[in-house]
């Protein structure tokens, strides 16, 4: 069994520590068969129009032993923005999709097709050897431009989601 409180995972630790100071929710979801991922989660309150809770899940890509020989992992950040969407609504949903991402500074918004569930991903490339306050504030940093997407863009998503516009009527109201 690996212990989590050194290497990569570390840096998660600590950032439920800042967090949690600053009075954070957090949590953790455990790997499951569907989901292989030890996720450290922070809970956000009041994001965009509708001033609605977000969770950001962090997790540290597994199977990739090569990468942290050479010195380095993978943190992914995950946003669930909406499940179980109608496939109805799915075309339009990629193309807002398509059109955001060429304009956004990090990260893609997407849609698994087969879920039906629209969310947002980025994935950064973190030194091991850089000092852990330097990743956890480079993180956070990270993590308060992905709540500003998420202020910008996620009523959009949600609007589209819900069929109560179509892509073409929110890219016309977007200034971009």
């Amino acid at each position: 069994m690996t212990n989590f409180s050194t290497g990569p995972n570390r840096l998660l630790l600590l950032l439920e520590t800042d967090y949690q100071a600053e009075g954070f929710q957090t949590g953790w979801a455990e790997p499951t068969s569907d989901d292989p991922f030890r996720s450290f989660i922070v809970q956000f309150d009041e994001i965009g129009e509708e001033a609605r809770d977000i969770q950001l899940e962090l997790c540290f890509l597994p199977n990739m032993e090569d990468a942290k020989a050479a010195g380095i992992c993978i943190l992914q950040t995950f946003v669930t923005i909406a499940e179980e969407v109608s496939s109805a609504y799915h075309g339009e949903l990629l193309c807002l999709a398509a059109k955001l991402n060429t304009i956004l500074p990090l990260g893609a918004f997407g849609l698994f097709e087969d879920t039906g569930v629209v969310y947002f991903k980025h994935n950064s490339l973190l030194l091991l050897g850089n000092e852990d306050v330097s990743n956890v504030k480079a993180i956070d940093t990270q993590n308060g431009l992905i709540l500003h997407l998420h202020q910008l863009y996620m009523e959009a998503f949600l609007k589209v989601a819900a069929g109560k516009a179509s892509s073409d009527d929110i890219l016309e109201t977007l200034t971009l």
